[in-house]
């Protein structure tokens, strides 16, 4: 038999909820009003982050050959550099979707003229192969070129523990700084956003999931805590 916690009687009505949905609702509600907010505050951080992206990527470029530390302040900056890749040590950043096609974005170190120091840079998007075990071949670009794009400064995101291929090009899951500093890279990726010569196709974004998508995400936790409400006080009104 189901006991009653409480018995509210109004006009020709007794609102008497049991013991085991109130429990649940006390639980979920607080929940799904949460993950609504938070869902706001994600589409919030992305508003700010394509708004930052916009005003700097329209600045004028910097020149990475003579500017030797660059900081998280010029993150998204248009960048310049005159050099050579380095053709036979290219990455292949797994996952990546164009077109409803799974695909690699290339990552190739690029040496910059009479320094020292190694950028990776984010050349864009090749399909995969049907045969996942086919690596596909990068076209290499000997000769000595000035190539620009945008500053980027991976995140500090999770990734699995990589799998070491022997042969390159290697395949890997993701970027991070981590990824970077034991590479002995510069903490920072240049970003071929644009079609060029030495590029494939362009696909890095600054966001992965635009803004609209979190609110929307927030406006559905919102209604299903609503309809919680509405249904656990329908369930347990009853008429006199």
């Amino acid at each position: 038999m189901k006991k009653n916690i409480i018995s509210i009687q109004f006009s020709n009505y007794c609102f008497t909820p049991t013991l085991f949905p109130s429990l649940m609702v006390i639980f979920l509600l607080p929940l799904l009003v949460y993950l609504g907010f938070w869902q706001i505050h994600r589409g919030d951080s992305k508003n700010q982050i394509q708004k930052i992206f916009y005003q700097r990527s329209v600045a004028i470029p910097i020149n990475l050959n003579q500017i030797e530390n660059i900081n998280l302040e010029k993150n998204y900056f248009p960048g310049i550099m005159q050099g050579h890749f380095d053709n036979q040590h290219s990455f292949l950043l797994e996952n990546k979707i164009y077109l409803h096609k799974v695909g690699y974005e290339i990552l190739t170190p690029f040496i910059l003229n009479n320094r020292q120091e190694l950028i990776l840079v984010n050349r864009g998007w090749i399909p995969q192969s049907i045969d996942r075990k086919k690596i596909p071949k990068i076209p290499p670009l000997n000769n000595k070129l000035i190539i620009r794009g945008l500053i980027v400064f991976p995140n500090k995101t999770f990734s699995f523990k990589q799998i070491n291929e022997k042969k390159w090009p290697k395949r890997i899951q993701s970027i991070n700084p981590d990824f970077l500093k034991r590479n002995n890279f510069q903490p920072f990726m240049l970003v071929i956003n644009t079609k060029q010569t030495y590029s494939f196709t362009p696909l890095w974004q600054p966001v992965t999931l635009q803004a609209n998508r979190h609110y929307a995400y927030a406006f559905q936790w919102f209604v299903l805590s609503f309809t919680l409400f509405i249904a656990f006080f329908s369930i347990h009104i009853h008429r006199l």
